[in-house]
């Protein structure tokens, strides 16, 4: 089995913006063998695909991942470094191939990873984000609250906006008062505070049972002041998503900086980058959870195959953004807060033809 071509395009679809109608562009990667499968990837650089990495993929066996995934990344490294576009782009590609992959061994890609569940937990992100015209901790706390009536057991609230330490409280109290105590509620602090203020944050949110505060300082000397959080609360602190490479996490792992690994699914490479992250997470005792809640279909398949995999975001199906659920036919769904891995071969989705035709961007 040879590669033959790689199709990278953009999907470009109508979305509801903060100020009205909007477009939102979402990059797809097709790779075509010459026995008739084709793999599908998500994410990444037209340019830098069709450019730099397309030329290194074709005529070469696509079930040689080990080996095509070094190849990407020294090419990456000739270009100009691992950047994350670069990265997201390996890890486009990457996914595609193990798609190709599990299509010829008639195997799903969770269960030729390891197979170690087959049924992954979800949790609800979106709310509090920069597109929602209404900020206020009463509107945040509802929109997490038809969440956990959609069946979702644990929310994600961002702190986009949030301009001060009382407000990120205000927001979590609403949100406690109207969902309960027991459902699991996240934050995302988006490396935004000083690490003195993060200690302050973290004690203040103690009362609400956060099952984890994720990236709740800037970048300067991160490592030591997560570690200060930590102290500071019994939640979980998480975070890495855009630390791309198993050399640029591993301090995070080994200093005790973080208790759950975040890594981005494309970011960190396509299940063969994240595969190397998460082994080096179990020597440390320590979970996984695949950033990008725009990628539910690809990372379920890596939670579901290693033991610490954890749980997988997903903007929840009352959210104006599901792509991923128009992408396919049939669709991809997350039902009652989980994702039931199924039999079909490869990432085990079939593109919605009717759908890529009607947004794909023709070149000008």
């Amino acid at each position: 089995m040879r590669i033959t071509s790689v199709d990278p395009f953009i999907v470009r679809v109508p979305i509801e913006g903060r100020d009205g109608p909007a477009t939102g562009d979402w990059i797809m990667v097709l790779v075509h063998t010459d026995v008739g499968l084709t793999g599908i990837g998500r994410g990444g650089s037209v340019e830098i695909i069709s450019q730099e990495l397309a030329p290194v993929l074709l005529g070469q066996d696509p079930r040689r991942t080990a080996l095509l995934w070094e190849r990407l990344y020294e090419t990456a490294w000739r270009s100009g470094g691992p950047g994350n576009a670069a990265m997201v782009s390996i890890g486009a590609l990457d996914v595609a191939l193990w798609d190709i992959y599990g299509k010829a061994c008639g195997q799903p890609v969770w269960r030729l990873l390891g197979g170690y569940r087959d049924r992954v937990p979800a949790y609800a992100d979106g709310s509090g984000y920069v597109a929602e015209a209404d900020q206020s901790p009463e509107a945040i706390a509802a929109l997490v609250k038809k969440h956990a009536d959609l069946g979702y057991d644990a929310m994600k609230i961002h702190m986009y906006e949030a301009k001060s330490p009382d407000e990120i409280v205000e927001r979590v109290r609403c949100t406690r008062e109207l969902i309960g105590m027991e459902k699991k509620l996240m934050v995302d602090l988006h490396r935004g505070w000083d690490g003195k203020t993060a200690v302050e944050i973290a004690q203040q949110l103690e009362p609400y049972n956060l099952y984890w505060i994720e990236e709740p300082v800037r970048g300067d000397d991160e490592a030591v002041y997560l570690r200060m959080v930590q102290e500071a609360t019994s939640a979980i602190v998480a975070g890495g998503e855009s630390v791309g490479t198993l050399y640029g996490i591993r301090p995070f792992i080994t200093e005790g900086a973080l208790q759950l690994i975040q890594t981005d699914i494309l970011i960190g490479g396509g299940f063969t980058g994240l595969m190397r992250i998460a082994a080096l997470c179990h020597a440390y005792h320590l979970p996984v959870s695949p950033h990008g809640a725009q990628f539910p279909d690809i990372n379920c398949h890596l939670a579901a195959a290693v033991p610490n995999g954890s749980i997988v975001s997903a903007y929840p199906d009352c959210e104006p953004s599901e792509i991923w659920s128009k992408l396919y036919d049939p669709p991809f769904r997350v039902v009652d807060g989980y994702i039931n891995m199924t039999d079909r071969p490869g990432l085990g989705l079939t593109l919605n033809e009717d759908f890529i035709g009607q947004h794909r961007m023709h070149p000008s």
